[in-house]
């Protein structure tokens, strides 16, 4: 009876019921209390269940309407599975949601007031914004989009339209530029870079043309990438409206060392100086001095093929020359 006592009073079984008032209302406002916190629970979890399997369910539908459409157009097996990669990637990406979708109904304000919550950081990471005033940074938030490339994805390819400038955040990207016969010079972009950069000079050119420039590379991903873009009309509302800021050494300066062109244009004139310097030093040795070797007729046709792969690499524009 003993053990059966100490069990029943475990539980609160021997407590005996209380006739104060204060204590049975105290009572019974405890227990009501319980109740709500735990239809409160049920309920959240409820909604974030439904909120999953209906993200879910989205993303099942999209996936399903893309494969009936991949089998009714008879897309090779390659294609299907770079478009189904492409998808897993964005879904990883964005969480199955288009952010800026969903905000572009808002008012213009808050709508703003949003994007720059959610991409003023990220803008402030490409070097070519580093100095740029905080009313153009908010004019360029707002017009950017965020767009996602899968890996060995081609962005654009020389001689192309640039229709856009695009922001790397994440990944990496390989440009790859012809010179001369069977000469290519690749550069590779990581977070912070940018390509599409030829859109700036467009953009500043005076008298303006309407037609969009070619791209003088070929950019493909290496690996998974993040990125914001910005189309070549908004970026010339921004130009426009802001001309004075975009008119400063200090900007040309950082356009030109973070650009691609113009590294591929650097890098190829050192390594032909540096070719030249070689062959006319190339007897000496070791740590003496140099002696210069006058080049013989027979050099003369290198000579030409060197100089002609060096203006095959076409000095980029600058707008403000």
């Amino acid at each position: 009876m003993g053990f059966v006592h100490e069990y029943c009073s475990t539980f609160g079984n021997d407590l005996e019921p209380t006739s104060n008032w204060l204590e049975v209302m105290f009572s019974i406002c405890l227990v009501l209390s319980g109740l709500m916190l735990f239809t409160l629970l049920i309920g959240n979890i409820q909604v974030f269940l439904h909120a999953v399997m209906a993200t879910k369910r989205k993303m099942q539908l999209r996936c399903r309407d893309m494969e009936w459409w991949m089998r009714r157009r008879q897309l090779p097996s390659r294609l299907r599975q770079r478009v189904r990669h492409y998808e897993r990637q964005r879904w990883t990406t964005m969480g199955g949601e288009d952010e800026m979708e969903m905000i572009k109904d808002l008012p213009e304000g808050l709508r703003r007031d949003i994007k720059r919550y959610l991409c003023l950081d990220l803008i402030k990471k490409v070097p070519l914004f580093h100095n740029l005033d905080d009313l153009i940074l908010d004019n360029i938030c707002d017009r950017v989009k965020p767009i996602v490339f899968s890996k060995d994805e081609k962005i654009i390819r020389e001689g192309d339209p640039v229709p856009r400038m695009v922001f790397l955040v994440r990944g990496k990207i390989k440009s790859s530029q012809r010179l001369s016969k069977g000469v290519v010079a690749t550069n590779v972009l990581e977070a912070g870079g940018f390509l599409g950069d030829e859109l700036l000079s467009w953009c500043l050119r005076r008298p303006f043309n309407e037609r969009l420039p070619a791209s003088s590379a070929t950019f493909v991903c290496i690996e998974a990438a993040e990125a914001f873009a910005l189309d070549a009309n908004h970026l010339k509302y921004i130009t426009d409206h802001f001309r004075y800021k975009f008119a400063n050494e200090r900007l040309k300066r950082t356009a030109r060392y973070y650009s691609s062109n113009w590294r591929t244009w650097a890098a190829v004139n050192i390594q032909f100086a540096w070719r030249r310097y070689r062959r006319r030093t190339r007897g000496g040795g070791g740590a003496g001095p140099m002696n210069p070797v006058v080049e013989s007729g027979g050099d003369v046709e290198n000579k030409l093929l060197r100089y002609a792969a060096m203006f095959m690499s076409i000095r980029p524009h600058d707008h403000l020359e």
